[in-house]
């Protein structure tokens, strides 16, 4: 399919931003909160060579558009939107990559329509609690213009990034990028604070689905991924030993096999050995 941007609209008229590249079987990428579809890079560079790449500027980030009265539905129904999108230009289903909160947004958006052929996720956010007080700091942070103090109270007293990591960030070439998304945080926090799992809210999910989740991350992290495993007919999840919630960043070509190898159908199959590295969780 070549390079190049997929334009869509979601159901309430907002505009998503698509961008596409390689050849081969389509892979929808959703990236997570303080970033774009740049977060993806990684991943597309690894997996272009054999894989139709369609990364996602979610709703309010870089070239697509944004609507008043939030709601994370409408990230579900921009995700579905996409999926259909790509599924009618490749004449059939599609694998949907989702990270941390954009894989809520997957998830989402995989139960209102049925072309998703594969579902992966890593490490989705919903129902994270955070600390009493804590997003109402990000909100007082963003309104005094310190956007840096805002993304630190979550990347280190949410997500619980070492210092070595938040050094690794503010040297390299993302942080403009994740300033710049600063405004978007506290909704985001608020969504998935506030999210409750209802029975058979994800009942809808009929294609086959992989949980990522970082033997490294914080444990309310590795929680929500249990949560979310739970809510989807036969999910599985596989621990990736050594890493914590940014492994499609520091080795994309692990994640990358990975995804290739779940949406061959090779990790579906009973007896499936774990990679190196990695380990399947119960």
């Amino acid at each position: 399919m070549g390079a190049g941007r997929l334009d869509v609209r979601s159901a309430d008229g907002t505009p998503l931003a698509v961008w596409v590249e390689g050849e081969g079987p389509p892979l929808v990428l959703v990236h997570g909160s303080m970033c774009d579809h740049t977060a993806s890079d990684p991943l597309v560079a690894e997996l272009r060579a054999t894989m139709t790449t369609f990364a996602v500027d979610r709703r309010g980030f870089r070239a697509s558009g944004d609507a008043a009265g939030y709601a994370l539905e409408r990230e579900f129904e921009d995700v579905a939107a996409v999926v259909e999108a790509v599924a009618a230009r490749a004449g059939g289903p599609v694998a949907l990559w989702g990270h941390s909160y954009g894989a809520g947004c997957a998830m989402g958006g995989a139960a209102l329509t049925g072309t998703v052929g594969r579902l992966v996720l890593y490490e989705p956010g919903l129902g994270i609690p955070y600390p009493a007080g804590s997003i109402e700091e990000v909100e007082a942070a963003l309104a005094a213009g310190d956007a840096e103090t805002a993304l630190l109270l979550v990347l280190v007293g949410i997500i619980g990034m070492s210092h070595e990591e938040i050094a690794s960030l503010r040297s390299g070439p993302r942080w403009p990028t994740m300033l710049a998304s600063a405004p978007t945080v506290p909704r985001e926090c608020w969504a998935e604070d506030g999210w409750t799992y209802r029975p058979g809210a994800f009942d809808g999910i009929s294609a086959p689905t992989l949980l990522l989740a970082g033997a490294e991350s914080h444990p309310v992290l590795r929680q929500a991924t249990d949560r979310a495993r739970a809510a989807i007919p036969g999910a599985r999840v596989r621990v990736l030993d050594g890493h914590a919630h940014l492994a499609h960043r520091s080795d994309p070509a692990m994640v990358a096999a990975l995804i290739r190898e779940f949406v061959s159908g090779s990790a579906a199959a009973g007896g499936a050995r774990p990679e190196a590295g990695t380990r399947l969780g119960a």
